[in-house]
């Protein structure tokens, strides 16, 4: 069961139009029945979200040996990279509440035309669940940065007014698709509360038209993960790395603090930045320049 959610019943219009005047539907994911396939192509429209670069690579070794020449594609999008923002909460009883989104992801959808991935798939995926994310754009490096980045994108997707200052770091950045893509996800961390949820501002797109945003017990929303309830490898990197942070123990249920006294000597948050459990769960939230 959901701690909180923000669910649309039926749809609502709300901010600036996207095509069409009366505002944005927010609709529920619930009506969602189906993505259609309208056309394919459509370049002459508008340039195309992804550019591929195609490059003649070569290896220069020690000694000047060289290996032989070879083809590689780059995919690039528009933003210099990406961050994911774990949205989380603790209660009076210490249990950890992490924010999903659901919405849709057409690329993951479509997979039901292609056969071969059809069959590892079973039914298709009309709905997929992750944390908050959004491209860190290139003019955030004169302005917003990371972290500002990070507390729009929680703005837009979640409804949560945040500041930069707020939001803490969950480590360094993965490589999204190593084979042929040069974007990384920078992993942030922000604790919130849920009852001060507002409506999502959205950014006008229909992909952000029809969603919901519900919190789950961070040891279940880990579950979900590895049974196949979320399929999303950012935000199964992001909820163990917050568990790491806060010093929580998913499989056992427990916190660091609970730990026999020579187990907790024993505890180390490998590699990410730290700060006090207690100040954490009960208190302002400040980080801590400690590191494990």
């Amino acid at each position: 069961m959901a701690l909180h959610g923000v669910k649309y019943k039926g749809w609502r219009r709300i901010g600036a139009s996207h095509g069409a005047a009366g505002g944005i539907l927010v609709i529920s994911p619930d009506q969602l029945q189906e993505i259609e396939v309208l056309a394919e192509g459509g370049l002459e429209e508008r340039p195309s979200f992804i550019r591929v670069r195609r490059i003649r690579l070569r290896h220069r070794y020690e000694g000047e040996r060289f290996s032989a020449p070879y083809l590689f594609d780059i995919l690039e999008g528009p933003f210099a990279d990406a961050v994911a923002i774990v949205l989380y909460s603790i209660d009076r009883e210490e249990k950890i509440w992490v924010g999903l989104r659901r919405g849709v992801r057409p690329s993951i959808y479509l997979r039901k035309n292609n056969p071969a991935k059809a069959a590892l798939d079973g039914a298709p995926r009309l709905l997929y669940y992750e944390i908050v994310a959004g491209g860190i754009e290139y003019s955030d490096f004169k302005g917003l940065g990371v972290d500002g980045r990070a507390a729009r994108e929680v703005r837009e997707e979640a409804g949560f007014q945040v500041h930069p200052e707020d939001v803490v770091a969950l480590g360094e950045a993965t490589v999204s698709s190593p084979a042929y893509g040069m974007e990384k996800i920078h992993y942030r961390a922000v604790r919130v509360d849920p009852e001060q949820a507002r409506q999502p501002q959205g950014d006008g797109h229909p992909l952000e038209e029809v969603g919901d945003f519900q919190f789950h017990e961070l040891t279940k929303a880990i579950a979900w993960c590895r049974s196949g309830v979320i399929q999303d490898s950012k935000t199964e990197i992001g909820l163990l790395r917050l568990a790491g942070f806060l010093g929580y123990l998913p499989e056992l249920g427990i916190w660091r603090h609970d730990l026999p006294p020579e187990l907790e000597r024993r505890f180390h948050r490998l590699g990410l930045s730290t700060i006090d459990d207690g100040e954490r769960a009960y208190g302002s939230g400040n980080r801590s320049a400690d590191s494990a």
